[in-house]
């Protein structure tokens, strides 16, 4: 068995949750001439009910690429994703954490944060 020293290596350069961007983004970093494997994609494929515990599709280019493929990504990443959850939950963190707590301490789990109090 030998093995061969490769001071180039993967690193991560983006993470995605949909399958068809993480096909998407393989398929132009390829076309640039950029060596780009997506980790995790036949394991998160077939098991889509633990996708966000897996931390999704794991898009991995070499060391010496990656100031290239993040360039070539910065349209796919999005920062200002926020979830309607969260923007409601913010509000009144106060009284919906109190509600929270009571509701996880009793057993029953109901999203009291987005109930109307207009």
């Amino acid at each position: 068995m030998s093995f061969v020293e490769d001071d180039d290596h993967l690193v991560l350069a983006h993470r995605t949750f949909s399958l068809s961007q993480c096909d998407v983004i393989i398929s132009m970093l390829t076309a640039y001439g950029i060596e780009a494997h997506a980790f995790d994609r036949e394991f998160n494929s077939n098991n889509g009910h633990i996708l966000l515990a897996t931390g999704g599709y794991r898009i991995m280019v070499r060391e010496t690429q990656i100031a290239q493929a993040r360039q070539l990504l910065k349209p796919f990443v999005d920062t200002t994703l926020e979830l309607p959850e969260s923007a409601a939950f913010k509000k009144r963190p106060l009284s919906n954490g109190i509600w929270l707590f009571f509701c996880m301490v009793f057993g029953v789990w109901a999203p009291s944060w987005l109930r109307r109090r207009d």
